[in-house]
């Protein structure tokens, strides 16, 4: 049995649906900002870059909840 990973320093969008992770990624914009897919439904986010990301996941019509 693996062990959870634990991370630490950094973001993650967390989505209920696989497929608008696959959408997010596949964003030219945000392809910078992100890191590591940590499973189907999240993906590790550059910390300094939330502002950012957050603007672009809204113009692409998602409503993103930060949470600290």
């Amino acid at each position: 049995m693996n062990a959870p990973k634990l991370h630490d320093g950094i973001a993650i969008i967390e989505v209920a649906d696989p497929f608008v992770l696959t959408e997010i990624e596949s964003d030219a914009m945000l392809q910078p900002f992100l890191g590591e897919r940590l499973s189907e439904t999240s993906v590790a986010v550059q910390p300094q870059a939330v502002a950012d990301v957050v603007r672009r996941l809204q113009s692409l019509g998602h409503m993103p909840r930060v949470q600290e």
